[in-house]
């Protein structure tokens, strides 16, 4: 088995292409970061037929105030999933009681990267009513969250379409790209000046749309669109991390696009 193939979910791939045979909408929205009512919120505005699907591109957690909220909700959702992003990789690796009370290098880059916020949002949905923390029944939760995330796929490959967080290598064969590649991968995906797949468009997060290649602070906001097409005249990739979380002058939005129409939906940022 390749490793590529390692990383997917042939099942869930199955049910999505079905879903778009089927003329189902399947949305794909951009790096959530936590943000659980700015996220409730974009999901009320895509109408969700029982038959439609949601797929998230990871980054669900960490910089927002209520990562917790998120992964419930997303893990909840009969018809909600998500690939794995950098973020859920770090939480995977740190967030454990006996991890944290190290405060090493790795748990404290975590931690500076949004991590404090995603720990805090899980001892807050389980304070008890006299304010105190009760560690047995957060711990139980978090191991829950941990087996769900551990389960997702890292990138997610459809008849015309690959989701997935960072990118691939253009350097190196799709069936040959490692787990650092699809988790964290930035100018040589942005750059490629072909298209790693000549058959699908690559729709990726962990980027924000604002800083890739043609982007100015001007586009803050914006859906980016790679200037390579394919033979059918789509871009060969699109940037969906329009940024909610950043603090600059500029739209804070959440996004999701639509897989059979084409249809961009955008949420403002409802928390301060």
């Amino acid at each position: 088995m390749t490793s590529e193939e390692n990383y997917r979910d042939a099942e869930l791939e199955a049910t999505l292409q079905e879903a778009l045979d089927n003329g189902h909408r399947v949305w794909v929205v951009g790096d959530v970061h936590g943000f659980h009512q700015t996220m409730e919120a974009l999901v009320e505005q895509l109408a969700l037929s029982p038959e439609d699907w949601v797929v998230f591109l990871g980054d669900l957690i960490d910089r927002g105030p209520d990562s917790h909220g998120v992964v419930a909700a997303v893990k909840a959702h009969p018809r909600m999933t998500s690939v794995l992003g950098n973020h859920e990789a770090m939480m995977l690796e740190q967030f454990h009681a006996h991890r944290l009370a190290t405060n090493d290098m790795d748990v404290r880059l975590w931690w500076q990267n949004g991590g404090s916020t995603t720990v805090y949002s899980y001892e807050r949905a389980h304070r008890q009513p006299d304010g105190e923390e009760d560690d047995a029944a957060m711990y139980a939760t978090v191991n829950a969250h941990l087996q769900w995330l551990e389960s997702l796929p890292i990138h997610i490959v459809l008849d015309a379409w690959r989701l997935v967080h960072a990118g691939y290598d253009p350097m190196q064969k799709l069936d040959e790209q490692s787990r650092n590649e699809y988790l964290w991968i930035r100018n040589p995906f942005h750059r490629a000046d072909a298209p790693v797949d000549g058959h699908r468009t690559v729709v990726f997060g962990h980027t924000p749309t604002v800083s890739l290649p043609g982007h100015s602070p001007a586009d803050w906001g914006k859906v980016w669109n790679s200037p390579v097409k394919l033979g059918d005249g789509r871009p060969a990739a699109m940037g969906l991390d329009t940024c909610v979380y950043h603090r600059q002058n500029g739209p804070k939005v959440l996004t999701a696009y639509d897989l059979q129409t084409g249809t961009v939906v955008q949420q403002a940022r409802i928390e301060r």
